[in-house]
Parts: structure tokens; sequence; C-alpha cells
């Protein structure tokens, strides 16, 4: 590995990751990093990757026996005065698959600037060329400029992105009215619909996107356990989810969903436009979401929405919703 060879070269600390050894100095190094951006399910992963540095012969069965279930653990390390002050997690999205991805690129703030960051994806692109991998993808924050221009420099490509916003409690809000051309019904719990709901996803989906993440007809169909969920939900006090549609004639041109939020849990909703209708679709339906959950107003509202749809991120900030994060796919072709 001739990019490795040269990076030690110039900064000696970088080797493969040893998971008996190293795994509890990535989780302090992880959870130094990234301590702003975990979201639930971060947490859940650092308090893993915790349980397992503890619990030696999991971890060794993990590693000997069932490698498929332990691709966290592969990558490398960068370790200075015996401390792991950087890491790199390398792997196949899927077994046997030659995309790879990228991810836990971190270095230890004291340590920055000096190359580390390079060097460790200088090892990891070695490692998915010497694998035969035909492309690899990782996700970086919007607003982290030095991170973006070290991908950038070794060609990565911007792909798609995502925005994370919040809106703490359901405020009063005025109606916007709908275009007088189209009209806002419940989506139905049958095959047309679901279709329908499909080709308007395609639509609105960017090529690229969907090379990337193909769209599922199964993620459209309503059934059974949407009825179950709202049945249960009532049941409780709560209120229901609500499942909308905006048509013009016989096509779907707006799709929303209210996603009551249960046990703690946030409301979320989801917004799908079709192009040739952004910019006149989105505050209509924000403002009947937020009007829809008023009963449930002390409950906070969740979005997180494509960035290729900047019209429904700002109608959102328009009605207080304030973004916590965006995050950006690249991908470098191998």
């Amino acid at each position: 590995m001739a990019v490795i060879a040269h990076a030690r070269r110039n900064l000696a600390g970088l080797r493969p990751m040893d998971p008996m050894r190293d795994l509890k100095g990535v989780a302090d190094l992880i959870e130094e990093a990234f301590a702003t951006d975990l979201d639930r399910s971060g947490q859940n992963a650092l308090r893993e990757l915790r349980w397992l540095s503890r619990l030696k012969p999991v971890l060794w069965w993990m590693v000997t026996f069932n490698p498929d279930h332990a691709d966290f653990l592969s990558g490398f390390v960068w370790e200075e005065d015996k401390k792991i002050v950087g890491n790199i997690t390398v792997n196949q999205t899927s077994p046997g698959s030659r995309r790879w991805l990228i991810s836990n690129v971190a270095v230890a703030k004291e340590y920055r600037r000096r190359g580390i960051a390079r060097g460790l994806m200088y090892a990891g692109l070695e490692l998915v060329k010497e694998c035969r991998g035909k492309s690899v993808v990782l996700q970086v924050r919007a607003d982290n400029q030095a991170a973006r221009e070290l991908y950038e420099a070794l060609k990565f490509k911007e792909i798609a992105g995502t925005a994370y916003l919040r809106l703490n409690r359901v405020p009063a809000v005025e109606t916007h009215p709908l275009p007088p051309e189209v009209k806002l019904r419940p989506r139905r719990f049958d095959s047309f619909d679901a279709r329908m709901a499909y080709s308007l996803a395609n639509a609105a989906t960017p090529t690229i996107s969907q090379q990337e993440w193909p769209l599922r007809h199964s993620r459209f169909q309503l059934g059974y356990n949407e009825q179950l969920s709202n049945i249960f939900r009532l049941f409780i006090g709560g209120t229901a989810c609500a499942y909308w549609v905006v048509e013009e004639e016989q096509r779907f041109v707006g799709l929303a969903n209210i996603i009551a939020g249960v046990f703690g849990e946030n409301h979320r909703f989801e917004l799908i436009v079709d192009p040739d209708w952004r910019g006149r679709l989105e505050k209509p339906l924000i403002s009947r979401m937020l009007q829809y959950l008023r009963p449930g107003r002390r409950r906070a509202v969740s979005v997180k929405h494509p960035t290729d749809h900047p019209e429904a991120i700002d109608a959102y900030k328009e009605f207080g919703f304030l973004e916590e994060q965006t995050l950006i796919w690249m991908k470098r072709e191998m």
C-alpha cells in the first residue's frame, strides 16, 4: 500500500484498526469529535462500542467468526503518545458489494491541521482500491468547510443532502390557500394511490440520488400497519397520523405525511412536491399540517428534508422551524 507507506514516512501513527486493542480509544475519540452531532441512534451506537470494548470475549467472537456483523470495526486509526487521536471506518455497504462507505472520520481537537485526516483518507481509499471497490460514499456536515475541501481535493462530489429542522412547539398559524387548479384529499389505502405516490416520488427525486438509494414501491403503500397504529394512538388519547395528497386532475403533485408522536417522541412531517409545483404548495401544506397538530402543540416537530428542495426548507423556516444541521452525501468513483 504505497499511499499508506508514504503517509507513515510523514506521520508514523497510521495503522489498521485492531478492535481488541483500540475500541475504547475509538469510542472516546468519536464522543469528543461528534459530541454535539450524535442523535439518538448515534448515542446508541457509541454505547454499543463501549459495551463491546468491555466484553472482550464477545468482541473476539464477532471479529473471528462473524465479520459480516462487525463492519463498523474495520478501518484505520492514528496513534500518538499511546493515544488514539484519529479514526476512519471503511466498509462495504453490503456483503459482496463493490460500493463502499467511509464514516467516523475523526481527529482529536489538539491534533487537527497536521494532515492526519488526509492520511486516514488516503489509507481508506487505498483499501477500497485494493478490494476492487467501484465507488465510495461519505457524509459530512454542510458547515464543515475544512472537511468538505479535503474531500473535494480527493475527487469526491456532492450527490445529495438532508436538512434536519425542528420546531419546539406547534404555533397557531393561518391557512395558506392552495392554487385553484388542485385539490387536497386524504390518501386512500389502495394500490392506485400507492402507485401514484411512488410516481410522484420518482419525479421529485434526482436521478443521482436514486442511483445510490433506489426508491422502493413498498415505501409508499399504506395498509393494516398504519390503520392499526392509528387505532392504538386514538385509544391512548393521542393524535392519529394523517396522509394527504394534492391532485391536479388525476395526477399527484404533492404528498404530505403527518406522523404524530407518542410516548415522548416528536411529531414528524414528510413532504414531497412535484418539481413543476415547487414554490406554490409548500406553505399551504405546512400550514395545514401545523393546524392538524395544534391539539398536541406542546410536543416538538422534527423534519428531515432533502436539500434539492430549498423551497420547502425556506417555508419551514418561515413557520419558525430551526435548522439543527445539514448533512451532505459525497461520492467518489474509483
